[in-house]
């Protein structure tokens, strides 16, 4: 549902009115200049601001999000690619000068970027501030318009940002609806300029089928089971608390969490303390009742994890309470052989559930790793050069934190994004500026001189220019 008020419009009806009228929005012109992207991107600004109380009560309502926590992980961070827009986008917008190869004398060679056009943002619930609000700020910034689809796992967010939007944009420019089958089914039929997916890949197959009878081209974020390998020359005690951190922040919702976690045998029992120690530290000794610990988004998403809990019951070592009626679940950690049959290892897990699996060299550690799709993310902790090294360059994975979890996403100047099964494109910083824009070539060139070499009728001495030219 859209807007409640408007009960007499179909889903349908106002939907399409949306789209046509950011279609005539963007095809005035109205979002191509400098100082409109800027100020789009200051009421963006003043919008989220002057709503964080109600999106830090509804973030705590819809996923049991700490205030520290949301702003830490969701506004803190949109705050600041919208600064990184203030600070870079005229010189993003600028034409880029170019070589020109002596053989093409006398010209001169650049790149103008120019918006898409009308851009279609698909959300997920897990960070529905971030995941929403940074493409937006790409679009924006790239001189776009955006329909956004807000997951309908989060309905206190979604009305927050819904009426929000209102008072604030233009229609025209950028709005919001709540997701459904039926909805995005829907707007999936109608053209746009650019499609941005934040999901499964289940879900980002079906976006991408989508898209491509429009040659609609696709930013998919979606997600995979991230490892992490803890080798003999890691500090345990550090890797232990930043893998529990990584892993039960949100909940374990959190598409680059990690998965699960490879340990060197004769380092597992050592490093099992660690991460008991570094969940009480963290959570205490009730994490369920923990203001600082959140819940799962809805009993959908319980049930499975409960199944998965069930299924894998002789291989839980810490936690595995579990509340229907919260819709909460205790940090659990689960000791999985390689060779032995686990629920949790066949799926991406989305929650906190995390499986720990010892290994016996890290030849066979990289050929577990490679044995599953490729992950949207990894996260070697070792103090050995060489074992980094390794790791980084022989697996294949959307990007890395080195004896850390999570923050290479924090880093505004690095590309985020996955690969193969784990996404298409990057995003963050100028790179989601040019996820929205197309790059233009143009060579611009001079009259006063023409080389005949070039043109028929040829002769021996034009091959032989051509081909002292061009070697």
């Amino acid at each position: 549902m859209i807007a409640k008020e408007n009960r007499g419009m179909t889903m349908e009806t106002e939907l399409l009115s949306i789209i046509e009228r950011q279609r005539l929005y963007y095809q005035d012109g109205r979002i191509r200049s400098y100082e409109a992207r800027i100020d789009a991107l200051k009421r963006l600004k003043k919008m989220i601001k002057d709503l964080e109380p109600e999106i830090m009560n509804a973030l705590k309502r819809d996923l049991g999000k700490h205030p520290s926590e949301s702003y830490l992980t969701e506004i803190g961070i949109t705050y600041e690619s919208i600064h990184y827009m203030f600070k870079h986008l005229r010189k993003l917008m600028k034409p880029k000068r170019v070589k020109t190869p002596l053989t093409l004398f006398p010209a001169t060679s650049h790149i103008i970027t120019e918006p898409l056009g009308n851009s279609l943002i698909m959300s997920a619930f897990n960070y529905p501030i971030l995941l929403s609000f940074d493409p937006i700020i790409g679009a924006l910034a790239g001189g776009n318009t955006a329909l956004v689809a807000l997951s309908e796992y989060t309905p206190t967010i979604n009305q927050v940002l819904i009426e929000g939007v209102r008072r604030y944009f233009d229609p025209g420019l950028l709005s919001f609806f709540e997701s459904s089958i039926e909805a995005n089914t829907f707007v999936l039929t109608h053209h746009f300029d650019k499609i941005f997916f934040t999901g499964s890949p289940k879900v980002g197959r079906i976006v991408y089928e989508a898209a491509s009878k429009q040659l609609t081209p696709v930013t998919l974020e979606l997600g995979g089971k991230s490892p992490a390998i803890v080798t003999q020359n890691a500090k345990l005690s550090h890797a232990a608390r930043r893998i529990v951190w990584g892993k039960f922040i949100n909940t374990g919702q959190t598409c680059v969490a990690p998965d699960y976690c490879l340990v060197d045998r004769q380092c597992l029992p050592e490093f099992m303390e660690h991460v008991k120690e570094a969940i009480h530290v963290f959570y205490g000794d009730t994490p369920m009742t923990n203001p600082d610990y959140g819940k799962i988004v809805n009993h959908s998403a319980w049930q499975r994890l409960n199944s998965l809990l069930k299924n894998d019951q002789e291989a839980i070592v810490y936690g595995g309470q579990v509340d229907e009626n919260t819709l909460s679940i205790e940090p659990t950690i689960l000791c999985v052989e390689m060779m032995t049959s686990s629920k949790s290892m066949e799926e991406e897990i989305f929650g906190p559930i995390l499986p720990i699996v010892p290994y016996d060299s890290l030849d066979q550690a990289i050929k577990f790793v490679q044995s599953f799709e490729q992950p949207l993310a990894f996260y070697p902790f070792t103090e050995d050069k060489k074992e980094q090294q390794l790791l980084l360059n022989t697996l294949s994975y959307g990007g890395a934190t080195v004896n850390d979890t999570i923050l290479h996403l924090a880093n505004i100047h690095l590309p985020f994004g996955g690969v193969g099964n784990s996404g298409i494109g990057h995003y963050h910083g100028r790179y989601s500026y040019e996820a929205f824009t197309h790059q233009k070539a143009v060579l611009n060139r001079q009259t006063w001189l023409t080389l005949s070499v070039m043109n028929a009728p040829y002769s021996e001495m034009k091959d032989r220019i051509i081909r002292k030219l061009l070697k």
